[in-house]
């Protein structure tokens, strides 16, 4: 008995075609309409591909890392692991975060984390001075870097914690060297390499796939006499 239905997909279109066949199948003059909503996900193509980058070169030191949390939101959600390697893969850092809130049942089917594992661990009060320590003056890489990076810098905020980061997207960096992908996915782009990937979506796996990544992506950008975090942004521009 309604006179009308919405349908907001999400980051699709889909729905739309199966829509439109079922109005077109009514009878002329029925008045029942559809109403169509998209839940569209905007990329800012204006951010630099090294954010806050000054006279860096890429022989510099590089720490890439990778978090998990309980959520999206940076303000809302909690980081449940870390894990980093410098960019040299001569070193490495690991640990499990105390979010004090039980985890989605969502985020332990995707990462395999449940509220045990984290149970014992140190609360991120204690873990992210620690983590900082591991990275010393070296700048940041990671795998959608804005969300990683800005957890980090929200929990800095929380603690009073005053550091600007340097920080390199490696998916930003991707779109730019491997065109021809249709997506840019972490699993996506270390296959795309004939890298491999373990235990997808534990932090220290797909840190170490990335710093992977990264090595050989800084391989491809010297072959453009890319030597610097300048140059990087001037390529992606």
């Amino acid at each position: 008995g309604h006179p009308a239905i919405a349908i907001t997909d999400h980051g699709v279109v889909q729905a739309f075609p199966d829509a439109n066949h079922f109005i077109e199948g009514l009878d002329k003059d029925d008045p029942f309409k559809v109403i169509y909503g998209v839940e569209a996900y905007l990329v800012d193509d204006l951010t630099d591909i090294a954010v806050h980058a000054g006279n860096q070169t890429l022989d510099d030191t590089y720490v890439v890392f990778d978090i998990e949390t309980t959520g999206f939101s940076a303000v809302e959600d909690h980081i449940i692991e870390i894990g980093a390697e410098n960019g040299k893969i001569t070193d490495k850092y690991s640990t499990f975060v105390n979010p004090e809130v039980p985890i989605p049942f969502e985020i332990t089917q995707l990462t395999s984390i449940d509220d045990s594992m984290v149970m014992d661990a140190p609360k991120i009060d204690v873990i992210l001075p620690q983590f900082l320590e591991f990275v010393g003056d070296a700048s940041l890489v990671a795998h959608n870097a804005g969300f990683d990076v800005g957890f980090i810098e929200q929990n800095c905020k929380n603690l009073n914690i005053e550091q600007e980061f340097v920080s390199v997207d490696t998916v930003a960096l991707a779109r730019g060297l491997l065109p021809t992908l249709s997506k840019y996915k972490l699993n996506i782009v270390a296959k795309a390499l004939n890298i491999s990937l373990e235990n997808h979506h534990r932090a220290v796996d797909d840190a170490g796939a990335t710093a992977e990544i990264f090595v050989k992506f800084v391989e491809m950008l010297k072959e453009r006499e890319i030597t610097t975090l300048k140059g990087v942004n001037a390529f992606g521009a």
